[in-house]
């Protein structure tokens, strides 16, 4: 992916490396989705709407029998959690920990969510029961395995009409597997990779989306985990129509130096934070700003577990940025409504004419391509935009090389404080256009110290001064000599902080007090 930013700082980068990452997948049986469909599966098998909980309770219970045979099956645990308090995440983390991450079910985790489903109501009116749509809380089953293909995933399914499942994988997982299988040697963290030995040819295999043999995994992740699609297909055959919920593609940046990224980063989300507007986060996004978007602009900069972040989000569509591992930085677009973007696509129409025009992307999971061309859009865009910062990573660096511990020879020397009076007066001394000119020995700099302090200065006392000062890199020894000179970093940063104390500091802070003993 070219961008300005990687080409500002190729310098520094081992690679660029974009794939999917979080991929949220539904599916549902459309034709019991609604009461028409639903009432019409019922009236063909025969049965009456005082029946319906019955043949509901029966189907769930052939759901619930299945899983408890499959977890004794494969020896993994089967869990009921009645509150919010446990994350099935953490379980399963600790489970996979003591078995292992070789293929299999990892575990069966059990819990009441609300959903969307149906019941049975008592129609005042027409003094007649009717079948309902509405939400209810109902048993719902998670699958957690590791699949040969796709890693860590989990299956989750409703165990009352419609159905309904939803399915996670990560991008990351798939593709730490499939570069196992091409032998590509790769340094994987969290769910990202700090090393690659061939960028480009992993690059290549993320890019290569098979969608039908991805249906077809869905599919028999069905015959596995909902047994009961074989009894609902009796009649009619039924299968699960797959249509993506949530989707995330992301671009990681891979630095060479950790230190390098921590110092551009901190810039990076100052920036973003005082310079992105509103027009930037829809232009980020490929849309202008009309006033007519769905959901509100905003930036948004929080602390995580990994680090900071920063989100700029419009309704149901966001890019974020944040660094993962130390020296890993990831820009993530987020999907949550494809039909967001339009792309040029074959469009049916009602009276049955076929035409190639723009129209909205389909939710189907056969739009992963769309979506690999609109996320990497957005990120060039938004790369391209934060590569217009001025790097002042150099100079912050030497600040926090300059004020923070050295160790040297197993001893300590610590930082110079500019805005200290003690290392003040120092400064003053060094500054001296004498010392500057013609270098100096101990005892030139002893006098001019003596100068600007009451105390006397021994020999031995100057002697640990210019030792610290030459670790620091402020002062020079002249070779077999006794003679010193001033650097010229120790001419530039002496010279930068007594104007910043004597300029800057000091004037601001007096006219401020002023202000403020005026205001009393």
């Amino acid at each position: 992916m070219k961008n300005l930013f990687t080409t500002k700082y190729k310098g520094d980068i081992i690679g660029i490396i974009s794939g999917f990452d979080r991929e949220l997948i539904s599916g549902s049986i459309v034709q019991l989705t609604y009461t028409k469909g639903l009432l019409r599966h019922l009236r063909a098998n025969h049965i009456l709407l005082k029946d319906f909980k019955k043949y509901a309770i029966s189907l769930a219970q052939q759901l619930k029998e299945n899983a408890k045979e499959l977890a004794e099956k494969n020896n993994a645990p089967y869990i009921y959690l009645n509150d919010s308090k446990h994350r099935n995440e953490e379980i399963v983390k600790e489970i996979i920990t003591k078995r292992g991450d070789h293929p299999g079910l990892v575990a069966v985790i059990t819990n009441l969510e609300l959903e969307y489903s149906f019941d049975i109501r008592w129609n005042k009116d027409e003094k007649k029961i009717e079948l309902k749509p509405r939400k209810r809380k109902c048993l719902h089953i998670y699958f957690y395995f590791i699949d040969k293909d796709y890693g860590l995933c989990f299956f989750r399914v409703q165990t009352y009409f419609p159905f309904k499942v939803k399915v996670y994988c990560n991008g990351h997982e798939r593709l730490a597997l499939d570069m196992k299988k091409a032998n590509i040697k790769h340094i994987k963290c969290d769910n990202c990779f700090t090393w690659i030995e061939d960028i480009e040819k992993a690059q290549a295999i993320s890019n290569r989306i098979d969608v039908s043999k991805f249906h077809t995994k869905l599919d028999s992740w069905v015959e596995q985990y909902v047994p009961i699609i074989k009894r609902l297909s009796k009649l009619w055959d039924m299968k699960y129509h797959w249509s993506i919920k949530q989707i995330e593609y992301s671009t990681d940046i891979i630095f060479k130096s950790e230190e390098r990224l921590n110092i551009l980063f901190e810039q990076l989300l100052n920036y973003c934070n005082n310079t992105v507007l509103p027009e930037n986060v829809m232009s980020f996004l490929g849309k202008k700003l009309s006033g007519k978007q769905s959901g509100r602009i905003q930036s948004s900069c929080r602390k995580t577990y990994n680090g900071f972040r920063i989100k700029h989000q419009c309704g149901a569509l966001s890019i974020k940025m944040y660094n993962k591992a130390g020296n890993v930085l990831r820009v993530e677009v987020t999907i949550n409504d494809l039909h967001e973007f339009t792309v040029f696509r074959k469009v049916h129409h009602k009276d049955g004419t076929v035409s190639k025009e723009k129209a909205v992307v389909e939710k189907t999971i056969y739009s992963l391509i769309h979506i690999i061309r609109i996320a990497k859009d957005c990120t060039r865009r938004y790369l391209d935009f934060i590569a217009k910062m001025n790097d002042n990573s150099r100079g912050i660096s030497e600040l926090s090389e300059f004020t923070n511990r050295k160790t040297e020879g197993n001893k300590n020397y610590k930082g110079f404080n500019p805005l200290n009076e003690f290392e003040h007066r120092i400064f003053q001394a060094l500054s001296s256009g004498v010392l500057i000119a013609g270098g100096f020995r101990n005892k030139h700099l002893r006098k001019y110290l003596e100068e600007y302090f009451d105390e006397q200065w021994t020999t031995s006392k100057v002697s640990r001064l210019l030792k610290r000062l030459i670790v620091f890199n402020l002062v020079k020894r002249v070779k077999n000599s006794y003679k010193y000179y001033l650097t010229e970093k120790g001419r530039i940063i002496i010279t930068m902080f007594l104007k910043l104390k004597n300029l800057t500091v000091v004037p601001a802070l007096s006219e401020l007090l002023e202000n403020n003993l005026q205001a009393a």
